[in-house]
């Protein structure tokens, strides 16, 4: 057989770690898209909501976004 067609055992290596990477990757919400998604959505309100409070002076506009940010947190830990 001519040189070049089949695998080498130098590439069977890193074949499996490639493979092993890909199936496991870090996080509770890593494999499953929706819970994925739904933490991103979390993270980009919480920004939003980081951003609003540094500009707000209104009392009453504060303690909302407080509140709004409590409550994404907790969801943010049931994920």
């Amino acid at each position: 057989m001519a040189r070049g067609w089949g695998k080498s055992e130098e590439d069977l290596p890193a074949e499996r770690e490639a493979e092993r990477a890909g199936r496991e990757t870090p996080g509770a919400a890593a494999g499953d898209p929706r819970r994925r998604a739904e933490l991103q959505a979390i993270e980009l309100s919480l920004a939003r909501i980081a951003d609003q409070l540094s500009k707000t002076v209104n009392a009453d506009r504060r303690r909302a976004l407080e509140a709004a940010r409590a409550e994404l947190e907790e969801r943010k830990k049931r994920l």
